[in-house]
């Protein structure tokens, strides 16, 4: 009677325990809970056979797409008489940034080597548009065609090599 006692103490203290006897922590009140999942949480009718596809990060960045040359940007400032910008320039397709930081109207030109381009419109103070021209090597005129500007000093002379 006494085995069959022990064995029924030994067998209620080790079902007791959550993890299987005297592994049990006594500073905690209450056993500690776990939780087991019995499927695979990546698996899935809509996981199983399709993957995401690989995109170029840079697919949509103009100048960052395998071969494209980025075209060089040249800031061109117009004030009362004045034309700000690079002298001297390369060859090719050439993208003029041009700003009115002036009070008038003004307008921007560009004449020589076979070339003859201006903006279709005026601009107003504070404006900005932008051009492309392609220019070859040689010697370009670049005015403003608004009202006498160009009589006014509103002239610069640009060499593209």
């Amino acid at each position: 009677m006494k085995t069959l006692m022990t064995g029924a103490v030994a067998f209620v203290l080790f079902t007791a325990c959550p993890y299987g006897g005297p592994h049990r922590d006594e500073s905690q009140n209450a056993p500690a809970k776990t939780t087991t999942t019995t499927s695979n949480p990546r698996a899935g009718a809509d996981r199983s056979s399709t993957a995401n596809a690989v995109v170029d990060p840079n697919k949509d960045i103009p100048g960052k797409r395998p071969g494209a040359v980025a075209e060089p940007e040249m800031n061109v400032e117009l004030t009362e008489y004045a034309i700000h910008m690079p002298q001297t320039l390369t060859a090719g397709t050439q993208h003029f940034k041009i700003v009115n930081s002036g009070k008038e109207n003004h307008n921007f030109a560009i004449t020589g080597n076979g070339v003859e381009d201006k903006l279709p419109d005026n601009l107003s103070r504070g404006n900005t548009t932008d051009i492309k021209v392609d220019l070859k090597p040689g010697t370009y005129t670049v005015y403003c065609p608004v009202d006498g500007h160009r009589g006014k000093g509103m002239q610069t002379t640009i060499t593209v090599k």
